[in-house]
């Protein structure tokens, strides 16, 4: 009762005000889009009809802290007749053919509620998308992301200093996300993009110093998580990232300064946790490995057995061991609570996951929808390579390849700080693309 009171109070008297303030613009509208981006970083949020037990990508109909923030933030836009608001940016129309085809799979849901949670999910996401570009398109500048980014590094540093350190308790560091996985995809995502603000952006000396501070906070983070998958594809991001920008935003003496002080200093935290992450390589359970692949097995077995799946957010509900999608798992077992439970676990790829619960076919516009924004930003790496911006979008390549490569191993994405994180990297793809067109159709009228 209590919880659906603060609901309806936050819904229908916080918003409404925010709008009205985010409404006036100027620096009213800066301060809700720094919230709103900031908190995608912190678990703040109001289960409505939770499913707290759910084995699932959603529990319940989720509102964040981001999600009213957004709101406002929009709202105020729309209202606003001096900001031209759109609805849908470039890149809206394989995300809709995605969730479009995601919805025709709730025909198959053995338990239709942890669908609609799913599809409310979805759908928040889509609006925060298009709030991220509006805003961006708005400001015409992408330096807000960068101070974000940069508060959003240290707070989560923090968290997972107290975690380590201070309070205890903890083998592996979440800091302020659901899980150490989430972590690792998060400040990799980030980190990648603020290497390529450093190696490409004309920066005073104190953004320089706080880009590092960014950065190195980041690559803390992601040794603190000792995931395997994490810290391989971080690596690979960074050094995709610095390779773009040697390669194609051109070699100098700067650079080389900067990427020699990295590697002088990533050795010291690298040297320090060197023993416990060898150790994770080396001694990796093997029952972790054994799930994965029984998981994966009953993933295919799902999607082949239906041509929409077996229902968005129903994985757990098909993979227990009353079905024989993942009989394998159950084989062997022993553990009569094990055996009497009806809900299975998860697959560990985004990829399997929304092939078992949508279908190929939905798999399909899936690789589609994230193939057409990685394809989207390799064109914005040429198109600025001389322009500011080039280092947003050599950051997003190296950022983008790690996060989907990372992917075939974690389901992360649809966790929802990455997804929030995900949308607002599409959102800054749409607005370069946005500025190029504009760009090229200018100079082409001018000739």
């Amino acid at each position: 009762m209590l919880k659906a009171l603060v609901f309806c109070f936050a819904f229908l008297v916080v918003v409404p005000i925010g709008i009205a303030y985010a409404r006036k613009g100027g620096r009213n509208l800066d301060n809700t889009f720094f919230a709103m981006v900031f908190f995608i970083s912190c678990p703040i949020v109001i289960h409505m009809a939770p499913l707290p037990d759910f084995r699932g990508t959603s529990r319940g109909f989720a509102f964040y802290l981001t999600d009213f923030l957004m709101m406002m933030t929009l709202g105020g836009m729309w209202l606003n007749s001096k900001i031209k608001t759109t609805f849908f940016p470039p890149g809206w129309f394989f995300y809709w053919i995605y969730f479009g085809l995601s919805c025709v799979s709730l025909r198959n849901s053995a338990l239709p509620l942890p669908s609609w949670f799913e599809v409310l999910k979805m759908v928040m996401m889509y609006f925060y998308f298009v709030t991220v570009y509006n805003y961006l398109v708005w400001k015409k500048s992408l330096w807000p992301l960068f101070y974000i980014i940069l508060a959003i590094a240290v707070l989560m540093f923090a968290f997972g200093i107290k975690q380590k350190y201070i309070t205890g308790g903890y083998y592996q560091i979440p800091s302020t996300m659901p899980h150490q996985n989430s972590l690792a995809l998060f400040a990799s995502m980030f980190g990648c993009v603020v290497t390529g603000i450093l190696f490409n952006e004309l920066q005073t000396r104190r953004d320089i110093w706080l880009g590092l501070a960014a950065l190195a906070f980041n690559a803390v983070l992601v040794i603190f998580t000792l995931s395997r998958g994490g810290l391989a594809c971080f690596c690979f991001g960074v050094m995709l990232t610095v390779a773009v920008s040697f390669l194609i935003g051109g070699f100098s003496v700067r650079k080389w300064r900067l990427l020699a002080l990295l590697i002088l200093a990533g050795s010291i935290p690298l040297s320090i946790a060197a023993p416990r992450i060898i150790h994770r390589f080396l001694f990796a359970p093997t029952a972790s490995k054994r799930t994965r692949v029984e998981m994966a097995l009953a993933a295919v077995r799902m999607a082949n057995d239906k041509t929409w799946g077996v229902g968005l957010n129903n994985f757990s509900s098909k993979s227990g061991p009353q079905y024989d999608y993942s009989y394998e798992h159950y084989q062997d077992q022993t553990n009569r609570a094990a055996l009497e439970d009806k809900q299975g676990g998860l697959v560990e790829t985004i990829y399997l996951m929304v092939a078992a619960e949508c279908g190929w076919i939905t798999m399909a516009a899936l690789l589609l929808w994230l193939l057409s924004f990685y394809l989207a930003n390799i064109q914005n790496l040429f198109a600025y390579r001389h322009l500011p911006g080039f280092g947003v979008a050599a950051g997003i390549f190296g950022g983008l390849s790690a996060n989907y490569i990372q992917s075939t191993m974690e389901w992360v994405l649809k966790q929802y700080h990455n997804f929030y994180q995900l949308m607002l990297i599409f959102a800054v793809i749409s607005v370069m693309t946005y500025f190029r067109k504009r760009r090229k159709a200018s100079l082409g009228r001018r000739q």
